[in-house]
């Protein structure tokens, strides 16, 4: 099932759930089934594994996210034909029944904020706004490390990376401008919440 403009929320998460293989859907189903150069559903469903409840109470898992976000991103800033990733990180994957819970959790949020989608300031989501939105969720991934210190905390990323995936599937500009207003939010809450003094005595 490919991202759908129309419900790109609902969507990318029914397709994730369909593909699971076994016991898990892996990083690189996700980058077959949405192909290599899908940035927007692939960064979709990675903000929202931090973003939903329980996956991103989940130890460890933001941090994991976050790099594989910070790879992926990086390289179509740096204009990359083709989606590089090793084959660790292919083989990385969450448990299908997590995502079975967080879809019945959350499946009416998701079918509501899919209604309020719809393609407008088109201007807002061309091949600058593209680079920009790379740019910005590489530094929304790396913010995932310092803010797994706070519980919960790592859903501000988390959330601006969604925002900027559903403005590219959708074409809505709206959304690509609140996905910067986002970030200059997770910023603040990095920059307010964040221990750093513990984050320096671990450097």
């Amino acid at each position: 099932m490919a991202a759908s403009r129309n419900q790109p929320l609902e969507r990318v998460l029914e397709a994730a759930i369909e593909d699971c293989d076994q016991d898990k859907v892996t990083i690189g189903a996700l980058l077959d089934m949405f192909g290599d150069r899908s940035f927007g559903p692939v960064i979709i469903l990675l903000g929202l594994l931090v973003t939903v409840p329980p996956l991103g109470g989940i130890p460890g898992l933001p941090i994991a996210v976050g790099a594989i976000i910070l790879l992926f991103s990086l390289q179509i800033v740096l204009g990359a034909r083709h989606i590089w990733m090793p084959q660790f990180v292919q083989k990385q994957g969450i448990e299908c029944s997590k995502l079975e819970n967080a879809r019945g959790r959350v499946k009416p949020w998701l079918q509501r904020i899919d209604r309020m989608i719809t393609e407008r300031l088109t201007w807002a989501t061309g091949k600058i706004a593209t680079y920009g939105a790379a740019l910005a969720v590489s530094l929304l991934s790396l913010l995932m490390i310092p803010l797994e210190l706070v519980p919960f905390a790592v859903a501000a990323p988390g959330t601006a990376i969604v925002l900027f995936g559903l403005a590219l599937v959708a074409r809505d500009g709206a959304l690509m401008l609140a996905g910067f207003a986002g970030t200059a939010a997770a910023i603040s809450v990095a920059v307010f919440l964040v221990p750093w003094g513990t984050v320096a005595g671990w450097l």
